[in-house]
């Protein structure tokens, strides 16, 4: 039992002591502590500032085709109006193009018409990039078409 009092009091003189140390360092500890608060307030302040927003006109300056007008589209109509596919994924006899915007991302997949047939896009999808759910299609269509350009899209519906 006295070696059990010995250790208590042992450690209440050494807490003694270290409160009662160098009151400079005390201080140098403060303003160093002090100073790693404000360094990671400024780094939490600089990592919360928001992305430029990037005004969008409320109406476009071309009427939106509905999504459906890309349907059975070859892949050179398509690479022709909305330029190479920012991934492209080939699985025999099928191909999956996919076009990104800040908002949405587009997949269109081409199927071979018949057996043996050229692609043509079959199947269209949409998605938010913001979270893992869907979009409304139009929009999503309006703004890969607002990408593109008024020309292109009289292109498309031509």
């Amino acid at each position: 039992m006295k070696s059990l009092r010995y250790i208590g009091v042992g450690a209440a003189l050494l807490a003694v002591t270290a409160c009662a140390g160098n009151p400079q360092s005390s201080v140098s500890q403060k303003q160093a502590k002090s100073e790693e608060r404000t360094s990671i307030q400024e780094a939490a302040t600089v990592a919360s500032i928001p992305e430029p927003v990037v005004e969008e006109p409320s109406e476009p300056a071309f009427e939106v085709p509905e999504v459906s007008i890309l349907k059975g589209k070859a892949p050179g109509e398509i690479e022709a109006i909305f330029g190479s596919p920012v991934l492209k994924r080939q699985d025999k006899p099928t191909e999956m193009w996919q076009y990104l915007t800040n908002s949405c991302a587009l997949h269109l997949i081409f199927y071979p018409e018949g057996d043996k047939g050229p692609l043509s896009v079959q199947y269209i999808s949409m998605n938010s990039r913001e979270a893992v759910k869907s979009v409304a299609p139009e929009k999503c269509f309006e703004s890969q078409l607002r990408r593109l350009g008024a020309e292109k899209v009289k292109e498309l519906a031509g």
